[in-house]
């Protein structure tokens, strides 16, 4: 192991020894802000290590600092290949809790604060063991581990009586509109990072939020990424403490998809094309150990500029082309075409010389 990698691991193990004493104290002063922000950073320190030991380096070519937190769960997820992208959601929710921590104001009842630390401890110790073979247990005794007396088996349950809290706080007369907008934002969180958002929730998607919910709207359509989460069974064997969450894949939730332009919607959360499709086209190939036109041939073989969750393009005015590029999707799209038996790239790559001829 790398001597640097050796300390980013340390320090993360630190920041999350730190983050459990602070959520097991006594005392409330703090707390959440407090427990969210060493959270984050064991995080962020962790999967630097693992970037440190496989690439030797955590900056972007030309970049004069290190890599965030964001940049992290996308290396880690993207191709170090030690994150899944049910992890991230989490990942992401607790980035976006940081952030409002560190420039605004959170609230979390004991059963979401939990959730956020005993998933967040989950995902450490199993990235722990693939990135460098070591086990939480090793380092850390099992009675300090966050435990709760009746762990959350229905997120939304959880949600709903989060809600219920809110719109108490937000009752005429009351004036706890402050503390109901603390409430607020790390549903936001959880919810934005379920639909790929990784920043933290806007004023004014915090303003649509509140009003809606004053409005009587359902939850279910004001967060419509809470809806589609779901918490993952405890696997055979394993710690019953243990907590994951997953997208649901039943059809019945509320469906979240990019806007058109000009479409209206309930609830908008806003993308940055420059983080979710950040593969350019040239690297397409590079990436899957192809050359750029053995790439090129498989973007057009798989039609991935007509998925719009796997490519995106902006044109200036006059139509002239901006910015394009492919998000993970796109790889994991063209790695499952390639592991098919009956892939052949030679005709593909015949199919696609012949429609440049044509």
């Amino acid at each position: 192991m790398r001597r640097q990698t050796g300390m980013f691991r340390d320090t993360a193990v630190e920041s999350l020894t730190l983050s459990i004493e602070l959520f097991n104290r006594p005392s409330t002063v703090a707390r959440e802000h407090a427990v969210i922000m060493m959270l984050a950073h064991s995080f962020e320190m962790l999967l630097k290590a693992a970037i440190f030991e496989r690439r030797g380096t955590v900056r972007d070519k030309g970049a004069e600092v290190s890599h965030s937190l964001k940049r992290c769960v996308a290396i880690a997820v993207n191709e170090l290949a030690l994150v899944t992208e049910d992890d991230r959601t989490l990942l992401a929710a607790i980035k976006q809790d940081r952030d409002c921590a560190t420039h605004d104001t959170i609230s979390m009842s004991e059963e979401m604060l939990w959730l956020h630390m005993r998933g967040g401890i989950t995902i450490f110790n199993r990235v722990l063991q693939q990135a460098f073979a070591q086990s939480l247990d090793e380092l850390l005794p099992n009675r300090v581990i966050p435990v709760s007396v009746s762990p959350p088996e229905d997120l939304g349950f959880l949600v709903e009586a989060e809600v219920k809290a809110v719109l108490l706080l937000l009752a005429p007369k009351t004036r706890k509109t402050a503390e109901a907008r603390a409430r607020l934002r790390p549903l936001l969180s959880l919810d934005g990072a379920s639909t790929g958002r990784l920043d933290q929730p806007t004023e004014a998607e915090v303003n649509r939020a509140e009003k809606a919910l004053k409005t009587g709207t359902a939850w279910e359509s004001v967060l419509p990424g809470l809806a589609a989460l779901q918490i993952a069974p405890v696997a055979p064997g394993a710690n019953v403490q243990e907590l994951a969450l997953r997208m649901s894949r039943e059809a019945d939730g509320v469906p979240v998809r990019r806007a058109t332009p000009g479409e209206s919607a309930l609830v908008y959360r806003d993308s940055n094309p420059f983080d979710d499709f950040g593969l350019t086209l040239s690297a397409f190939g590079r990436k899957l150990g192809l050359t750029q036109f053995e790439g090129f041939a498989l973007i057009h073989h798989l039609d991935l500029k007509n998925d719009d969750r796997a490519y995106f393009i902006r044109r200036t005015s006059k139509g002239a082309v901006k910015f394009q590029g492919f998000s993970a999707r796109a790889l994991e799209l063209a790695k499952q075409e390639m592991s098919k038996p009956e892939f052949d790239l030679d005709n593909v790559k015949r199919t696609y010389s012949q429609r440049h001829k044509s």
